[in-house]
This record gives C-alpha cells, structure tokens and sequence, in this order.
C-alpha cells in the first residue's frame, strides 16, 4: 500500500535515498558479522569481552559515517526534501551498534529470538504505515516510521538475548582492540562494501539517469526480488557451528559438510528464484498496480540474482572459516565494477 500511495516518483526518491543511506550502514558494520560470530562460536567465555569491542567500533564508524553523510549533503544535494530524508535516514548508520546482540544470538543457535524482534518492529511499523496512507501523510513520515522500526527491532533484540544469557557490555572491558578488530575485518567490510555497492548502486544510477519515476519502478520490482535474501543469511548462520565441528573432524567431513551447504543454498535459490521470474509480470502488477507496470521484465531478469546471492552466501562463510578474506574481497570488488559498466 505504501508504494501504490506514493506513487513511482515519491517512491523512486524515498529508495534512492534508502539505497544510498544502506551503503553507509555497510561501512558502519565495519565488516565484523562473520569474524564476530566465528569468534564467539570459538570462545563463548569470551563473549562480553568480544561484543564490547564490536560494539564500540561499530558505534564509532556510525558516528564517522553520519559526519561524512551530513558533509556530502551539504555540498551536493540541492533538493531541500532530499537533504531531509538523508539527515532522517542517516540515523540507521547507528544501528549497527545497537544490533550487537543479534551476533550473539546467531552464535548461540537461538536466531529466532533476533527473528522474533524483527517480526514485532515490522507489524507496529506495518500498523503506522498503514495509518499514515489512510491519513494521506506526507514522505517524511514514512521515513521516520522506516528509522523508528529499525531502532525498536534493534532495542527488542537486545532485551530478548539479555533474557536469554547475554552478558552485558556496555561496561565490559573490550577483548580485542578497535585495530585487531579492523586487521581482521576490513577485506570483509571492503567486500561487503562492494556487494552493498553492486545491490544498491543500481537504483541510484538509474535514478540520476533517467529519474524518479523509473527509479520507482526499477526499486520496487528489485524489492520483490530481495525479499528472499535473508534466507542464506539464516541459513549460514544457523549452520556456522556444525560447519566448524566438521572443519575440526577433519578434510573429508569438512569437504562433505561444505558440499552439502552449497548444495541447499543453490536448492533454495532454485526453488524460489524460477517462480518468481516465471510470475513476475503479473506479480508486480497484483503488488504494485498498473503504474509500476515497467518493472515487470525487470522483476524476471533480477530474480535470478538470488542463486548467486545464495551460493555467495555459502562461499562467504568458507572463506571466513579458512581466512581467505581477500579472496572475498576481490570477487565482490569484480561483481561491483561489473554492475556499474
């Protein structure tokens, strides 16, 4: 409803902003997921220690990333209700901060506590959105509706690992140090970075390219075909433990454990990649209505960026277990450098 109320235009420009906010939010997660949760996996006693540090350096590159936002929009963003919608959105860059526990509950096998948090920020901010379509409101609401469910999402998080054992960090002493946390995870931030770059650019491009209205259709066709990507993600996380049992048992399991993570990614990927290509056209239609008619094709090409999505997924997590970072690094910078020529 959303979408069909703003229309392609106010639509196109709230995700263009959005894409441009979500890159900051990559640098502000400083690249630490895999290494963190690899690590509490590794030493669980250590955990208080190991998520005051993420926490501490994740606040910090918010910080630096909201001062680079608040710059760059002063000196290249004419539009005045642009410059709004980036100062609003840019709050996200913080989130990553507070999002800490939600690495803790992935480590400890218990992700459907993080996922539970997330259900109940998205129903209330589902209800308000609703509500501000009904009352006609205006494009700035819809943001600030869009930073407040990240927030709550981040806050009943936090509350439901603390119930469930989390230690508290906020006075802990951090175990690792802001410059061995970045000489771990910056070819992981660096490749995050790029795949963020490659996923977004795109709606940005052709935002400045050919204008809002297009931009509009373009992002809610790719929205659809987004919708599944959590899921390797979940999975990834779900199966981390098992996947480091198995490299400690040795080649064989570890090569057979590995094979099988491949092999369900892609069979996910498959399974909903083909219907939603197949279906797109009257998807977007049913979705969005007649006026986002043009990301139909769009939708039947990009949903099958979720097969690669999927087995990138799978060869991310390989690459975190053995240390092969800058592997990671320079495929995602290839896949960036690709998307923009």
């Amino acid at each position: 409803p959303v979408a069909r109320y703003l229309g392609p235009a106010q639509f196109g420009q709230l995700a263009w902003v959005l894409a441009l906010v979500g890159i900051g939010v990559a640098v502000a997660e400083a690249g630490l997921s895999g290494f963190v949760r690899r690590e509490l996996v590794r030493e669980p006693e250590r955990a208080a220690g190991i998520l005051a540090a993420a926490w501490r350096l994740r606040l910090l590159a918010g910080a630096v990333c909201y001062a680079g936002l608040f710059g760059w929009i002063a000196w290249s963003v004419p539009v005045a209700e642009e410059r709004t919608l980036l100062l609003v959105l840019g709050w996200q860059l913080f989130t990553p901060a507070m999002g800490v526990s939600d690495l803790w509950l992935q480590a400890r096998l218990k992700a459907a506590l993080a996922v539970r948090a997330q259900l109940l920020a998205l129903a209330l901010g589902a209800v308000v959105r609703i509500a501000l379509v009904l009352a006609r409101g205006p494009l700035l609401a819809f943001a600030i509706i869009l930073v407040v469910e990240t927030v709550l999402a981040a806050v009943l998080m936090q509350r439901f690992a603390r119930s469930a054992g989390q230690p508290g960090l906020m006075f802990a002493p951090p175990a690792l140090s802001s410059r061995q946390l970045l000489g771990e995870s910056w070819p992981l931030l660096l490749s995050g970075l790029t795949v963020l770059l490659y996923i977004r650019l795109d709606v940005i491009m052709v935002r400045h390219l050919v204008g809002e209205k297009p931009a509009g259709s373009y992002a809610a066709a790719v929205r659809l075909s987004e919708l599944w990507f959590f899921i390797p993600g979940a999975v990834g996380s779900s199966l981390l433990p098992w996947l480091l049992r198995a490299r400690a048992a040795g080649t064989e399991a570890y090569s057979k454990a590995l094979q099988r993570f491949m092999d369900l990614n892609a069979g996910l990927a498959y399974a909903l990649a083909l219907p939603t290509a197949l279906l797109a056209v009257p998807l977007v239609a049913v979705v969005y209505g007649p006026d986002y008619a043009a990301g139909g094709p769009v939708l039947m090409v990009h949903a099958w960026t979720f097969v690669w999505a999927g087995l990138g997924v799978a060869r991310g997590q390989y690459c975190v277990n053995e240390g092969l970072t800058r592997l990671q690094l320079a495929s995602a910078a290839l896949g960036a450098l690709v998307n923009i020529a």
